[in-house]
């Protein structure tokens, strides 16, 4: 038996200067971006000028000054994810934004605790590191590389023991988009829609093979 995906998630980052304050679920509600029952019955842990942070149902959404992140673990929303954040940079356009992530996180159980150290082992060669560190193990990697389309970026994927799976592995797979810099506000707002609209099912598609490939893979070669 190989490794078995149990836990999954989809999120979207953006990155640029925000008021938390506004982002109460009944923000949300009002500009139908979610439901007023929805609003209704959200767990609101702070609405703050510093920091906002609500679950309502499916959704979660935490914001900073310069963050902004609406997340969910069911995969049956992931669409309504991308298009409440579409509703949110129609909303606040004159945000300036730097960059956006659409992000896939994945908790995999595999069979042992020695599958899981084999994994670490064929990520990170132990003969590599047997002469400078005594009983070396892999806790967390991070690997960037380029994108694979036409927008500017990066595609960055980590791996570490999982948290919530036990024995097993987390993998969170980061597909960075760099905003125009030097634009309006406005015209970057346009362009993390548009790519949300051109490349979001890609986005998600791609995060889920690169993990499965991941967690798949077995000991040294």
């Amino acid at each position: 038996m190989g490794a078995q995906l149990q836990l999954q998630g989809a999120s979207i980052v953006l990155r640029g200067h925000f008021n938390p304050a506004i982002f109460h679920p009944s923000w949300f509600a009002s500009h139908n971006l979610i439901r007023s029952q929805e609003a209704e019955s959200a767990d609101v842990q702070i609405v703050h000028p510093d920091t906002a942070v609500f679950r309502a149902e499916w959704l979660q959404v935490t914001v900073m000054r310069d963050r902004f992140q609406a997340l969910t673990a069911q995969e049956a929303y992931y669409e309504p994810l991308r298009d409440i954040v579409v509703g949110v940079l129609g909303l606040v356009n004159h945000t300036p934004l730097q960059s956006m992530g659409l992000n896939r996180d994945f908790h995999f159980r595999v069979e042992s605790l020695e599958a899981r150290n084999n994994l670490g082992y064929r990520l990170v060669p132990r003969q590599d590191w047997d002469p400078v560190l005594k009983d070396p193990g892999m806790t967390r990697l991070i690997v960037k590389g380029k994108r694979p389309d036409e927008f500017r970026g990066y595609v960055q994927v980590e791996v570490a023991p999982s948290t919530l799976v036990e024995p097993g592995v987390y993998i969170q797979v980061n597909d960075h988009y760099e905003l125009a810099d030097g634009t309006a506000a406005e015209a970057r707002a346009h362009d993390a829609v548009q790519i949300l609209g051109k490349a979001w099912n890609e986005s998600t598609q791609r995060g889920l093979e690169i993990a499965k490939a991941i967690a798949e893979l077995r000991g040294p070669k």
